[in-house]
């Protein structure tokens, strides 16, 4: 007794492929990034970017500019940094923040509001 002709038996491999083609932009998009702007003080100030992914771990940050400003462009999720001076900031959404006092920062972390629900999710990671 035969149940898959070539036609049909083809149509199911071509039906299986098509879906694992798709994975890897599903992953892709829970791997997304935003790109963080941090800039000094100043009329023209220093500025540097990170592009950490919304995965909620812990980034180091090596740049020694001591930051005045934080913008984030991404609109769903939230960022936490940690600075030398022991300050903790935080953006919700696409912002710009002011860090006060000035500082040199030691990490960020990111978390994707779809993915996790709630930001407090990312301060526990």
């Amino acid at each position: 007794m035969q149940f898959f002709n070539t036609a049909t038996t083809a149509t199911l491999l071509a039906s299986i492929l098509s879906l694992t083609s798709a994975a890897p932009a599903a992953l892709e998009e829970r791997q997304s990034v935003t790109t963080i702007t941090f800039s000094g003080a100043g009329p023209n100030p220093p500025t540097y970017t990170l592009q950490p992914p919304f995965a909620g771990q812990n980034i180091t940050i090596t740049n020694p500019l001591s930051v005045s400003h934080i913008s984030v462009d991404r609109t769903q999720g939230v960022c936490t940094f940690r600075g030398i001076d022991g300050g903790s900031f935080f953006t919700v959404g696409a912002a710009t923040i002011d860090v006060g006092p000035p500082q040199t920062l030691t990490s960020v972390k990111c978390c994707d509001f779809s993915q996790i629900g709630f930001p407090q999710y990312c301060e526990r990671r």
